[in-house]
Protein backbone atom coordinates (compact mmCIF):
# COMPACT_ATOMS: atom_id res chain seq x y z
CA UNK A 1 0.00 0.00 0.00
CA UNK A 2 1.61 3.24 -1.12
CA UNK A 3 2.05 6.13 1.31
CA UNK A 4 4.16 9.22 1.62
CA UNK A 5 5.47 11.31 4.51
CA UNK A 6 3.72 11.90 7.80
CA UNK A 7 0.30 13.29 6.77
CA UNK A 8 0.26 15.65 9.72
CA UNK A 9 3.59 17.25 8.87
CA UNK A 10 3.95 16.65 5.13
CA UNK A 11 0.71 16.53 3.15
CA UNK A 12 2.69 16.56 -0.10
CA UNK A 13 2.81 18.93 -3.09
CA UNK A 14 -0.41 17.57 -4.62
CA UNK A 15 -2.49 18.08 -1.47
CA UNK A 16 -6.01 18.79 -2.80
CA UNK A 17 -6.94 21.80 -0.64
CA UNK A 18 -9.96 23.62 -1.99
CA UNK A 19 -10.60 26.31 0.60
CA UNK A 20 -13.87 24.59 1.51
CA UNK A 21 -13.91 24.28 5.35
CA UNK A 22 -15.58 20.88 4.98
CA UNK A 23 -12.52 19.68 3.08
CA UNK A 24 -10.24 20.85 5.88
CA UNK A 25 -12.29 19.04 8.50
CA UNK A 26 -12.48 15.86 6.42
CA UNK A 27 -8.74 15.80 5.77
CA UNK A 28 -7.93 16.56 9.41
CA UNK A 29 -10.04 13.65 10.65
CA UNK A 30 -8.59 11.31 8.03
CA UNK A 31 -5.04 12.36 8.91
CA UNK A 32 -5.77 11.74 12.58
CA UNK A 33 -6.83 8.18 11.80
CA UNK A 34 -3.67 7.67 9.75
CA UNK A 35 -1.52 8.95 12.62
CA UNK A 36 -3.14 6.49 15.01
CA UNK A 37 -2.82 3.56 12.58
CA UNK A 38 0.88 4.12 11.89
CA UNK A 39 1.75 4.22 15.59
CA UNK A 40 -0.36 1.13 16.22
CA UNK A 41 1.39 -0.78 13.44
CA UNK A 42 4.87 0.19 14.65
CA UNK A 43 4.23 0.22 18.40
CA UNK A 44 7.06 -0.55 20.78
CA UNK A 45 6.47 -2.65 23.89
CA UNK A 46 8.47 -1.06 26.68
CA UNK A 47 10.21 -2.64 29.61
CA UNK A 48 11.49 -0.75 32.63
CA UNK A 49 13.64 1.11 33.14
CA UNK A 50 13.38 2.74 29.71
CA UNK A 51 14.90 6.00 31.03
CA UNK A 52 17.20 7.07 33.84
CA UNK A 53 15.74 10.55 34.35
CA UNK A 54 12.08 11.42 33.83
CA UNK A 55 10.07 14.64 34.11
CA UNK A 56 6.27 14.50 34.28
CA UNK A 57 4.36 17.69 33.45
CA UNK A 58 0.93 17.65 35.09
CA UNK A 59 -1.66 20.33 34.31
CA UNK A 60 -4.03 19.36 37.14
CA UNK A 61 -3.41 17.14 40.18
CA UNK A 62 -4.82 13.68 39.30
CA UNK A 63 -3.91 13.78 35.59
CA UNK A 64 -0.67 11.94 36.32
CA UNK A 65 -2.36 8.96 37.98
CA UNK A 66 -5.07 8.66 35.35
CA UNK A 67 -2.57 8.91 32.49
CA UNK A 68 0.51 7.07 33.71
CA UNK A 69 0.05 5.93 37.29
CA UNK A 70 1.02 2.36 36.44
CA UNK A 71 4.13 3.49 34.57
CA UNK A 72 5.22 5.63 37.50
CA UNK A 73 4.74 2.67 39.81
CA UNK A 74 6.93 0.53 37.55
CA UNK A 75 9.59 3.25 37.50
CA UNK A 76 9.57 3.62 41.30
CA UNK A 77 13.09 2.96 42.52
CA UNK A 78 14.38 2.47 38.96
CA UNK A 79 14.58 6.04 37.65
CA UNK A 80 14.79 9.60 38.89
CA UNK A 81 11.29 11.01 38.51
CA UNK A 82 10.32 14.67 38.86
CA UNK A 83 6.61 15.48 39.16
CA UNK A 84 5.70 19.04 38.12
CA UNK A 85 2.16 20.14 39.01
CA UNK A 86 1.42 23.25 36.99
CA UNK A 87 -1.98 24.48 38.22
CA UNK A 88 -3.65 24.50 41.62
CA UNK A 89 -6.74 22.65 40.38
CA UNK A 90 -9.13 25.05 42.08
CA UNK A 91 -11.81 24.78 39.38
CA UNK A 92 -12.41 21.23 40.55
CA UNK A 93 -14.45 22.72 43.38
CA UNK A 94 -17.21 23.83 41.04
CA UNK A 95 -17.94 26.61 43.52
CA UNK A 96 -16.01 29.90 43.56
CA UNK A 97 -16.59 30.37 47.28
CA UNK A 98 -14.51 27.31 48.22
CA UNK A 99 -11.83 27.44 45.51
CA UNK A 100 -9.02 28.38 47.90
CA UNK A 101 -9.84 25.38 50.04
CA UNK A 102 -9.97 23.14 46.96
CA UNK A 103 -6.55 24.38 45.82
CA UNK A 104 -5.06 23.53 49.22
CA UNK A 105 -6.76 20.13 49.23
CA UNK A 106 -5.47 19.19 45.80
CA UNK A 107 -1.92 20.27 46.70
CA UNK A 108 -2.06 17.98 49.74
CA UNK A 109 -3.39 15.13 47.60
CA UNK A 110 -0.59 15.64 45.08
CA UNK A 111 2.01 15.48 47.86
CA UNK A 112 0.47 12.24 49.10
CA UNK A 113 0.67 10.72 45.62
CA UNK A 114 4.28 11.84 45.20
CA UNK A 115 5.24 10.25 48.51
CA UNK A 116 3.58 6.97 47.52
CA UNK A 117 5.52 7.05 44.24
CA UNK A 118 8.80 7.67 46.07
CA UNK A 119 9.08 11.28 44.86
CA UNK A 120 9.85 13.24 48.01
CA UNK A 121 9.70 16.80 46.67
CA UNK A 122 7.23 17.37 43.84
CA UNK A 123 7.32 20.74 42.13
CA UNK A 124 4.07 22.55 42.97
CA UNK A 125 3.98 25.49 40.57
CA UNK A 126 0.39 26.11 41.64
CA UNK A 127 -0.69 28.56 38.93
CA UNK A 128 -4.26 29.77 39.41
CA UNK A 129 -6.22 27.41 37.16
CA UNK A 130 -8.45 30.21 35.90
CA UNK A 131 -5.49 32.15 34.47
CA UNK A 132 -3.18 29.27 33.57
CA UNK A 133 -3.22 29.95 29.82
CA UNK A 134 -3.09 33.75 30.08
CA UNK A 135 -0.26 35.15 27.96
CA UNK A 136 1.02 37.13 30.96
CA UNK A 137 1.84 33.89 32.78
CA UNK A 138 3.68 32.23 29.91
CA UNK A 139 7.23 33.58 30.57
CA UNK A 140 7.11 32.50 34.22
CA UNK A 141 5.76 29.05 33.44
CA UNK A 142 8.26 28.45 30.62
CA UNK A 143 11.06 29.52 32.96
CA UNK A 144 9.91 27.09 35.68
CA UNK A 145 9.78 24.19 33.24
CA UNK A 146 13.16 25.20 31.77
CA UNK A 147 14.67 25.20 35.27
CA UNK A 148 13.45 21.64 35.84
CA UNK A 149 14.78 20.50 32.47
CA UNK A 150 18.18 22.04 33.15
CA UNK A 151 18.39 20.49 36.60
CA UNK A 152 17.14 17.00 35.74
CA UNK A 153 18.28 16.77 32.11
CA UNK A 154 15.64 14.11 31.42
CA UNK A 155 15.76 11.33 28.87
CA UNK A 156 11.95 11.45 28.64
CA UNK A 157 9.40 14.14 29.41
CA UNK A 158 5.82 12.99 29.88
CA UNK A 159 3.20 15.59 28.98
CA UNK A 160 -0.49 15.28 28.12
CA UNK A 161 -1.01 14.07 24.57
CA UNK A 162 -0.60 16.95 22.12
CA UNK A 163 -4.15 16.70 20.73
CA UNK A 164 -5.89 16.20 24.08
CA UNK A 165 -9.52 17.31 24.31
CA UNK A 166 -8.79 19.75 27.15
CA UNK A 167 -7.25 23.08 26.13
CA UNK A 168 -5.10 23.29 29.29
CA UNK A 169 -3.57 19.92 28.46
CA UNK A 170 -2.64 20.99 24.94
CA UNK A 171 -1.22 24.25 26.32
CA UNK A 172 1.29 22.32 28.45
CA UNK A 173 2.92 21.23 25.19
CA UNK A 174 3.24 24.87 24.13
CA UNK A 175 5.04 25.65 27.38
CA UNK A 176 7.26 22.58 27.08
CA UNK A 177 8.32 23.45 23.54
CA UNK A 178 9.23 26.95 24.72
CA UNK A 179 11.33 25.53 27.54
CA UNK A 180 13.07 23.10 25.19
CA UNK A 181 13.94 25.95 22.84
CA UNK A 182 15.22 28.04 25.75
CA UNK A 183 17.44 25.27 27.12
CA UNK A 184 18.51 23.64 23.87
CA UNK A 185 17.59 20.26 25.38
CA UNK A 186 15.80 17.71 23.23
CA UNK A 187 14.42 14.83 25.31
CA UNK A 188 11.88 12.39 23.95
CA UNK A 189 8.39 13.71 24.64
CA UNK A 190 5.85 11.02 25.53
CA UNK A 191 2.24 12.13 25.33
CA UNK A 192 0.03 10.47 27.93
CA UNK A 193 -3.73 9.97 27.90
CA UNK A 194 -6.08 11.87 30.18
CA UNK A 195 -9.26 12.73 28.29
CA UNK A 196 -8.27 11.50 24.83
CA UNK A 197 -6.95 8.32 23.29
CA UNK A 198 -3.35 8.67 22.09
CA UNK A 199 -1.72 6.84 19.17
CA UNK A 200 -0.12 3.83 20.91
CA UNK A 201 3.51 4.20 19.86
CA UNK A 202 4.74 3.06 23.28
CA UNK A 203 2.93 0.41 25.31
CA UNK A 204 3.73 -0.71 28.86
CA UNK A 205 2.24 -3.68 30.71
CA UNK A 206 0.83 -2.41 34.03
CA UNK A 207 -1.32 -5.42 34.86
CA UNK A 208 0.58 -6.10 38.09
CA UNK A 209 0.41 -2.43 39.05
CA UNK A 210 -3.24 -1.82 38.14
CA UNK A 211 -4.72 -2.46 41.61
CA UNK A 212 -2.25 0.00 43.17
CA UNK A 213 -2.88 2.52 40.41
CA UNK A 214 -6.58 2.42 41.27
CA UNK A 215 -5.73 2.92 44.95
CA UNK A 216 -3.67 5.98 43.99
CA UNK A 217 -6.66 7.29 42.06
CA UNK A 218 -8.79 6.97 45.19
CA UNK A 219 -6.29 9.21 47.02
CA UNK A 220 -7.70 12.09 44.99
CA UNK A 221 -10.77 12.08 47.20
CA UNK A 222 -11.79 15.59 46.18
CA UNK A 223 -12.14 14.51 42.56
CA UNK A 224 -13.59 11.08 43.24
CA UNK A 225 -16.51 12.92 44.83
CA UNK A 226 -17.25 14.41 41.40
CA UNK A 227 -16.71 11.45 39.07
CA UNK A 228 -15.68 7.79 39.22
CA UNK A 229 -12.16 8.16 37.88
CA UNK A 230 -11.26 4.70 39.19
CA UNK A 231 -13.70 3.15 36.73
CA UNK A 232 -12.31 5.34 33.96
CA UNK A 233 -8.71 4.33 34.76
CA UNK A 234 -9.58 0.63 34.93
CA UNK A 235 -11.60 0.72 31.70
CA UNK A 236 -8.83 2.37 29.72
CA UNK A 237 -6.12 0.01 31.01
CA UNK A 238 -8.22 -3.05 30.13
CA UNK A 239 -9.21 -1.59 26.77
CA UNK A 240 -5.51 -1.28 25.84
CA UNK A 241 -4.56 -4.71 27.22
CA UNK A 242 -4.71 -6.55 23.85
CA UNK A 243 -1.84 -4.38 22.59
CA UNK A 244 0.56 -6.58 24.59
CA UNK A 245 0.02 -10.36 24.40
CA UNK A 246 -0.93 -11.72 27.80
CA UNK A 247 -1.31 -8.34 29.50
CA UNK A 248 -4.31 -7.57 31.71
CA UNK A 249 -3.73 -3.81 31.73
CA UNK A 250 -1.69 -1.48 29.51
CA UNK A 251 -0.82 2.22 29.41
CA UNK A 252 0.00 3.77 26.04
CA UNK A 253 1.92 6.87 25.00
CA UNK A 254 2.51 8.94 21.89
CA UNK A 255 6.33 9.23 21.71
CA UNK A 256 7.97 12.00 19.71
CA UNK A 257 11.60 12.93 19.09
CA UNK A 258 12.44 16.19 20.80
CA UNK A 259 13.43 18.08 17.65
CA UNK A 260 10.29 16.95 15.82
CA UNK A 261 8.15 17.85 18.83
CA UNK A 262 9.37 21.47 18.86
CA UNK A 263 8.88 21.69 15.10
CA UNK A 264 5.38 20.24 15.33
CA UNK A 265 4.24 22.54 18.15
CA UNK A 266 5.51 25.57 16.21
CA UNK A 267 2.98 24.77 13.49
CA UNK A 268 0.01 24.54 15.86
CA UNK A 269 -2.13 27.04 17.72
CA UNK A 270 -2.09 25.83 21.31
CA UNK A 271 -2.07 29.17 23.11
CA UNK A 272 -4.71 31.54 21.71
CA UNK A 273 -8.04 32.02 23.52
CA UNK A 274 -9.77 30.42 20.53
CA UNK A 275 -7.61 27.32 20.89
CA UNK A 276 -8.52 27.06 24.57
CA UNK A 277 -12.27 26.71 23.99
CA UNK A 278 -12.57 22.95 23.89
CA UNK A 279 -13.04 21.06 27.12
CA UNK A 280 -13.48 17.42 28.01
CA UNK A 281 -17.11 16.30 28.03
CA UNK A 282 -18.50 13.10 29.49
CA UNK A 283 -22.09 13.66 28.42
CA UNK A 284 -23.96 11.35 26.04
CA UNK A 285 -23.29 12.44 22.42
CA UNK A 286 -26.40 13.89 20.82
CA UNK A 287 -25.62 11.79 17.72
CA UNK A 288 -25.82 8.53 19.63
CA UNK A 289 -28.84 6.37 18.63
Amino acid sequence: MAHRGDPILDPGPDDPRTGDPRTEVTLALSQWQQLHLRHLAHRRILSTPFAERVVVLIPHPDDEVLGLGGTLLRLRGQAQVELVYLTDGRIGAGDRSVEEQMAATRAAEAKEIAARLGVSSPVLVGCNEHTFADASNEPRLVARIAEVLQRVRPDVVFAPFLWEAHGDHRYVNHLLAGAMRATGLSPIVAGYEVWSMAPPGWCLDIGAQLPEKLELMRCYRSQMALFDYVAMAWTRAVLHAPLIPGASGVEVFWPCRGDKFVELVAGLDLASPAAQRTIALLTVPDTMP
